[in-house]
Parts: structure tokens; C-alpha cells; sequence
């Protein structure tokens, strides 16, 4: 079950930073309409998750602009079209490639009975029960953000990015 959690957060991560890989930052914040998910919000909320997870696991404390990354990219903001008030395509895409690996690392050296521990988070435990139940949520949470992605290029002319599920040749 560890290989398989591992597999297929690793597979949803490169479909994500696929899916903005050929974005230009002044085209990260752009919305179709007012309030609307943009790449950089998505790559921000999904760094949140990560560090939280990291967190959750007790592989590492949370980062000092933790405070600072929920105030933009939490659950309960709004999304800007401002490139001004968020973070560089840059900075959000490896910071994402590193807390990824180290998600993979982390799960990688869990053993399956890991899994069925409590979610220590009150909160979440009331909809996620269990680590493993978090980590299946959280393979779900990045496919639904990657479509959101995936949308919003359609939106805005983009062609569609082949990604990380498409046998090669496809």
C-alpha cells in the first residue's frame, strides 16, 4: 500500500508541474472570472498541504512563513489577480519539488500499519480518520487542483499539457 500512495503522489505532483510548465509568471495570476483558482494559487495551496503533512508526520516543523503561506493560499482566501502578492512561479515550483520528494521520503519509510494511526489533527480527523485516509485525500486534493488547472488553460487558450497519466507516443 506505501508503494502505491508513494506512486501516485509522485504522479499527481509531476502532473501538476506539467500542467504549468510552459506558463510565463505574468500568465500565473490571470482568472477568468473574479475569485477563480489561478496556477499560482494552486501551486501556494498545494505547498501548504505539503508542509502541513510534513508537519503531520513529524518529519519536520512547520516552516517560518507558514503563517504567511495559509494567509495567501489557505483554504479560506480569495485568489488575486495579482503576480504582485503572491510568490514566483519560480520560488512555488521548487519549493513544491523539494517538499514533494521529501512527502515521498517520508511515506516511503512508513510501514503499512503506519497508515491506520489517528489523524492527529482534530479537525480533519472528523472527515479523515487516519493517516492513510489523509494521504488518500490528499491524492484526490491534488488531481482535483490539477483539473482545476487543466480547465483554467482551456479557459485561456492554452493547449492541453500531455501529463504524467498518458502512456508515451500518446
Amino acid at each position: 500500500m506505501i508503494d502505491l500512495l508513494v506512486w501516485a503522489l509522485r504522479k499527481a505532483r509531476q502532473q501538476t508541474l506539467t500542467l504549468v510548465e510552459d506558463l510565463h509568471q505574468e500568465q500565473m495570476c490571470t482568472q477568468s472570472v473574479k475569485g477563480e483558482n489561478h496556477p499560482t494559487w494552486i501551486l501556494g495551496h498545494l505547498l501548504l498541504g505539503d508542509i502541513y503533512l510534513l508537519s503531520l508526520l513529524g518529519d519536520q516543523n512547520l516552516s517560518e512563513d507558514f503563517s504567511d503561506i495559509l494567509a495567501k493560499y489557505g483554504p479560506a482566501t480569495t485568489p488575486v489577480a495579482s503576480t504582485h502578492y503572491y510568490d514566483s512561479k519560480q520560488i512555488l515550483v521548487d519549493r513544491l519539488t523539494i517538499t514533494g520528494l521529501q512527502r515521498l521520503d517520508a511515506i516511503g519509510g512508513m510501514m503499512n500499519e503506519d497508515l491506520t494511526q489517528p489523524m492527529p489533527d482534530k479537525i480533519l480527523a472528523q472527515v479523515q480518520p487516519t493517516i492513510g485516509h489523509h494521504l488518500q485525500a490528499l491524492i484526490f486534493h491534488e488531481g482535483h487542483h490539477g483539473g482545476q488547472i487543466s480547465s483554467w488553460r482551456k479557459a485561456q487558450g492554452f493547449s492541453a499539457a500531455i501529463g504524467a497519466f498518458a502512456p508515451q507516443g500518446f
